[in-house]
């Protein structure tokens, strides 16, 4: 028989541990666009842009030629004199800073930029033989607040072969993100946001709308961000009738080996053998696309729940070379997994589709993400929960992801814990992430979460820094506050900041502003520094009516005490204390209740990363020996 017996949880701050606010947060605060509660400010804006991008895929050229539109508004209090360019492309350009070996095909070349209606370059910085991921332009009419201009680009480049995120596999698979020059983000924070794209750290993008025609040859289906505009020109009948009659409860195969080997995989081409795909994507972060001549098309349909107590639907596209393990399983964990993360934010997208492809592990856009091959439906299933999470953070919650890696990664991170162990109960989720912390908590292969995503250092400190030990603090916080309280404060978080662009801060103070409580004292320790946690046991006494436990704080994160005290006759009482109990790494707790206890256990739940568990217990027996 069990007894829960809860103490009562003060969160009390040690005064050292308080969160820093950057000079450029204290002046958002004082304009009025960040409040000190998480929540936007009342005068918060950002810009908007709009794109029309015509482009054509060359399978047997590995080339993407493409020219765009480009019409921007400023919605901030400042005159811009220059528009800020994103050219991530340039990573694969020989001269360029990066921190990934990556095959060199030259970038972007730009045939043409026409910028308020006069053509321009965009040169090399000063001593570079080439032009950086990031460039500006200087404006000859300078744009007023609520004022606008509009920028024309030709451009193309060759396509690489077997990289992260982007790139082609040979001549069968081509997966286009990173793949048309972009205007930066301009924000109340930071003004233009200039960090250049090196490889690790990803992207920070505005809400755009996306107007899009892509061309490749018949036979070729173009996958895309968007809602596709014009199916009864590339579609063949049988596609069409099948996509009008999905439903939830199976799936479709839209597009069949046996068609696909007959050539039926599109409607046929024009003269040239081409087909045009016309996809439109509105207030979305970025937009990619994929095609092949090798996939087969399954598709369903997800369904969950509005805020307003509705029903929403959203389809579910996979596309896959059949032989390839698991990936028949696709489309029914597309829908689960949007279903499943919905509960956070309802998924706003038409559709959701998953791309087998060129890379291990996966790479997200909105809408669209690739998966490498995959061994197991688990595997399959948990990189397909990580990348889908993303439609929420930071496809839906517009971090920037170069800068703060962990508020995106962490966070796709611990809602694959949460969500994996529900289908695959075997998988270790939350516990294994913990797990592969602990193992390197404090030593010189740790770095701090909170530092810039190309700056994390070697040892594949990253991955840690912004995935693991963030999915770790986020569980362990949950146990801490509450299911209940942690969810609804990532609930808030999400609508709060839906379609913005929020800082850490925001995220911290919305999680103290939902309870009620300061959180400085645990954000900080486990977000700026690499301290570590470890609680033991060091004495056991009964006193009266309650077993009284005495504790070492032997690590530097003084955390709240979760305690299981289990009496002769087997019945364990479980008790909770705030880290105010601490005295000079001391603690002497009382659990009432118990007048005999035989064993005692920190964290029996293994909810917190302490990194010596061997002293987590007390037994005893043993204590007699």
């Amino acid at each position: 028989m069990t007894t829960i017996l809860l103490a009562a949880l003060l969160l009390a701050a040690p005064p050292s541990d308080t969160l820093p606010v950057p000079h450029a947060y204290l002046n958002a605060l004082a304009a009025g666009t960040r409040s000190r509660t998480g929540a936007p400010g009342p005068r918060y804006w950002q810009q908007r842009v709009e794109y029309r991008i015509q482009a054509e895929l060359h399978p047997n050229r590995h080339s993407v030629t493409g020219r765009e539109r480009i019409h921007y508004e400023n919605d901030s209090p400042d005159t811009l004199r220059q528009i800020v360019f994103n050219l991530p492309q340039n990573v694969f350009a020989p001269g360029n800073p990066r921190d990934r070996t990556v095959p060199l095909t030259g970038g972007f070349v730009i045939d043409r930029m026409v910028v308020q209606g006069a053509e321009t370059t965009i040169a090399p910085p000063r001593g570079a033989t080439s032009v950086g991921t990031v460039a500006g332009v200087r404006l000859t009419r300078p744009i007023a607040p609520r004022g606008s201009t509009d920028v024309e680009i030709t451009w193309h480049f060759t396509i690489p072969q077997g990289t992260f995120r982007m790139g082609r596999e040979d001549s069968e698979v081509f997966y286009l993100g990173q793949w048309y020059p972009q205007i930066a983000v301009y924000d109340d924070l930071q003004g233009w946001a200039r960090d250049p794209y090196l490889g690790d750290g990803e992207f920070y993008l505005e809400y755009d709308d996306f107007d899009v025609e892509l061309t490749a040859p018949a036979g070729w289906p173009v996958s895309a961000s968007g809602v596709l505009q014009n199916p009864d020109e590339v579609l063949t009948a049988t596609e069409r009738q099948r996509l009008a009659t999905l439903s939830h409860d199976s799936v479709t195969h839209v597009l069949t080996r046996d068609e696909r080997d007959a050539g039926h995989a599109t409607a046929p081409g024009d003269a040239e053998g081409k087909l045009t795909w016309h996809y439109v994507a509105e207030n979305v972060r970025d937009f990619a696309w994929g095609s092949s001549d090798k996939y087969v098309w399954d598709a369903t349909v997800a369904r969950y729940p509005n805020d307003d107590g509705s029903t929403r639907t959203s389809v579910i596209n996979a596309l896959y070379r059949p032989e390839v393990p698991a990936w028949n399983e696709a489309a029914r964990y597309g829908r689960r997994i949007i279903e499943d993360h919905s509960r956070w934010y309802p998924y706003p997208y038409p559709q959701m589709t998953l791309n087998e492809g060129i890379v291990g592990g996966g790479m997200e856009y909105p809408m669209i993400t690739i998966i490498g091959r995959v061994r197991t439906p688990r595997s399959l299933y948990s990189v397909a929960s990580h990348e889908l999470g993303h439609m929420w953070w930071p496809m839906v919650v517009g971090s920037n992801e170069r800068r703060y890696a962990w508020m995106d990664e962490g966070m796709a991170t611990f809602v694959e814990d949460l969500d994996t162990p529900t289908l695959f109960p075997d998988d270790p989720g939350g516990l294994g992430d913990m797990s592969a912390y602990v193992r390197i908590a404090g030593s010189d292969n740790e770095t701090e979460s909170m530092r810039a995503a190309d700056l994390y250092g070697p040892f594949g400190n990253r991955g840690m820094a912004s995935y693991g030990k963030p999915a770790t603090v986020f569980r362990a916080l949950r146990a801490i506050l509450g299911k209940e309280t942690f969810d609804r404060a990532l609930r808030t978080y999400t609508r709060r900041w839906a379609f913005k662009h929020p800082h850490p801060l925001d995220f911290f103070w919305t999680f103290a502003d939902v309870p009620g409580r300061k959180l400085d004292w645990y954000f900080y320790p486990w977000m700026y520094t690499t301290r570590v946690l470890d609680q033991a046991v060091v004495g056991v006494r009964a006193d009266g009516s309650a077993a009284v436990v005495t504790l070492e704080d032997r690590g530097s994160i003084p955390m709240p005490i979760l305690l299981q005290v289990t009496s002769r006759e087997g019945q364990a009482h479980r008790a909770r204390f705030g880290v105010d109990v601490w005295k000079d790494h001391r603690a002497e707790v009382r659990v009432e209740g118990v007048t005999d206890p035989a064993s005692v256990v920190i964290d029996p739940d293994q909810m917190l990363p302490d990194v010596d568990r061997g002293n987590n217990s007390w037994a005893e027996a043993a204590a007699r020996r």
